[in-house]
């Protein structure tokens, strides 16, 4: 005599498996929203438009002198001396351009001194060092002259010194970049 039991197929299983999963999908979602920001700048022929501030970044200033540098061409940062990097948040400065119809002729500082926020220390100066692209050819390091092609970006990169045992604190300078459309 055999036991008699419940036998289910496996067709049936799998029905269960499938309406367990839905159950589970099915349960209340909830929601989070979020806002992002969108940008845009157009600019008319002959015109210049910083979309980057150049940014050294976050230092610790030891016990000697030492230097902080942000390539123009890479946007790289290498420290050198008694000058330590902490963490991200560098970056060369970025300027869009377009224009001219010969020849377009940069020009502007060569230098910018970073005062510290409140006063109370040494200010530093940065060297700058001026870099441009344009749409229709690579990016190179700047003279005085560069032949209009398309859109231009002019990248802003140098050099700051940074004294030994410089008090910490917001340092900050202003520069200026000129280009003339011929």
């Amino acid at each position: 005599m055999g036991i008699r039991g419940t036998s289910t197929s496996r067709a049936a299983m799998r029905g269960l498996t499938i309406a367990a999963a839905l159950t589970a999908l099915c349960a209340p979602a909830q929601a989070a929203d979020y806002n992002g920001t969108t940008t845009a700048t157009v600019v008319r022929p002959n015109t210049l438009v910083k979309t980057d501030d150049l940014d050294f970044g976050t230092l610790v200033s030891g016990t000697t002198g030492g230097t902080v540098t942000i390539n123009a061409v890479t946007g790289a940062r290498t420290t050198s001396g008694g000058t330590t990097p902490v963490g991200a948040g560098f970056q060369r400065a970025q300027f869009q351009g377009t224009g001219g119809l010969l020849l377009i002729t940069v020009s502007g500082s060569t230098s910018v001194t970073l005062t510290r926020a409140g006063g109370g220390a040494t200010p530093m100066t940065a060297t700058l060092v001026r870099a441009a692209s344009t749409s229709g050819g690579g990016i190179a390091l700047l003279g005085s002259t560069l032949l209009p092609s398309g859109v231009q970006t002019y990248y802003i990169g140098g050099t700051l010194t940074v004294p030994a045992n410089q008090p910490e604190g917001d340092y900050s300078g202003t520069f200026t970049l000129t280009v003339n459309y011929l």
